[in-house]
C-alpha cells in the first residue's frame, strides 16, 4: 500500500487562461486525478463501488495558490490521506514544480462515503478502510 502518491503532469496550452497561467479550476481537476490514481493504485475500485451504489464525494475543498504554473511546465501532484473518521476522510495534495523546486499550489479535500442511491452520507466500510493509509506529511518531490 502507498502512502503517498505522484501523479506527474505537462501544463497543456489549453489549460492557459486569459492571464497566461494555468486556471484555477485545473489545479481542482488535479487533485482529482490524483486522489482517484492513489485510491485505484491501492486497490480501490470506483466502478464496482458504483455499481453497489456507493462511492466517494466531496464535501469540501481548500486550495492555497502560492505560484502560477505556465504551459510547458513539469508538474507533480503528490496526495496523501490525512485523516480517515467514520463517515469521511481528509486529503492533502502538493502541486509543485520540481525543476525549481516550487510549490505552485496546497490543497486539501474532505471525502465522504456515500449511498449513492439516496445520497446519504453512510459509515466507510471496514473493507474500504482496509485500502486506506494515513499518512503525515511526505517529503517534497525533489527531496
Amino acid at each position: 500500500m502507498q502512502s503517498y502518491f505522484d501523479v506527474t503532469h505537462t501544463v497543456l496550452p489549453e489549460e492557459i487562461d486569459s492571464q497566461l497561467h494555468v486556471h484555477n479550476l485545473r489545479y481542482v481537476q488535479w487533485t482529482l486525478w490524483a486522489a482517484s490514481k492513489h485510491s485505484a493504485a491501492n486497490g480501490w475500485d470506483s466502478k464496482a463501488a458504483a455499481a453497489e451504489g456507493l462511492g466517494w464525494v466531496v464535501r469540501k475543498h481548500d486550495i492555497t495558490y502560492r505560484a502560477a504554473a505556465v504551459a510547458g511546465d513539469e508538474l507533480v501532484i503528490r496526495t496523501w490521506i490525512n485523516e480517515i473518521d467514520r463517515y469521511a476522510s481528509t486529503r492533502k495534495y502538493l502541486i509543485c514544480r520540481p525543476a525549481d523546486r516550487c510549490v505552485l499550489a496546497r490543497a486539501e479535500t474532505r471525502w465522504v462515503y456515500v449511498d449513492l442511491r439516496v445520497h446519504k452520507v453512510v459509515a466507510i466500510p471496514e473493507a474500504v478502510r482496509d485500502k486506506m493509509q494515513i499518512s503525515s506529511t511526505p517529503p517534497m518531490p525533489w527531496a
